[in-house]
């Protein structure tokens, strides 16, 4: 390759890994803006309805649970389609749908607990969303993550690594 043509690729790599590292900081800012926003309501105005406690109790986590595995497996469905593209570029593509969709399944558990902490002010659900938040930060993207996950050859890895700085 010309150096310009490598300058070019170089480009598109680091603009790549930079718009997912955006995607993943704005879906876990907005966890702990939600977080926050609703520790200041339900700490001036109490919670909501206390009636759906019971029914929140064992809702939210089941969902919240639901939500994460779903994501699990919808990115290992993902990552495999990912897998078999012939070309790098379309394996960068769709990998990134596939960290976005579990950013968001991820994010929807999160905020379910939020809600339910809101309804009921049992502070359980702050804790799960709190662990669901850590979850979420296993799983920031970068480039040996995506390596690794795309089981990329050495080719295509050594590609990716020499166009990264």
């Amino acid at each position: 390759m010309n150096e310009e043509t490598q300058a070019q690729a170089r480009k598109q790599i680091k603009g790549y890994f930079r718009q997912l590292n955006t995607l993943f900081g704005v879906f876990l800012a907005s966890i702990l803006l939600f977080l926050l926003s609703v520790l200041i309501v339900v700490y001036y105005q109490g919670a909501l309805e206390s009636k759906y406690a019971t029914f929140l109790l064992i809702a939210a986590p089941v969902s919240g649970a639901a939500l994460l595995i779903m994501g699990y497996r919808l990115f290992l469905g993902r990552l495999q389609g990912a897998r078999t593209a012939e070309k790098l570029y379309e394996k960068m593509e769709s990998y990134r749908s596939a960290m976005v969709l579990r950013m968001i399944l991820l994010d929807g558990a999160a905020f379910i607990q939020l809600v339910a902490y809101v309804m009921t002010g049992n502070k359980l659900f702050i804790a799960l969303a709190v662990a669901l938040a850590s979850i979420f930060m296993l799983y920031k993207p970068g480039l040996e993550k995506f390596i690794k996950d795309l089981d990329l050859s050495e080719m295509e890895a050594r590609v990716m690594r020499d166009h990264r700085n």
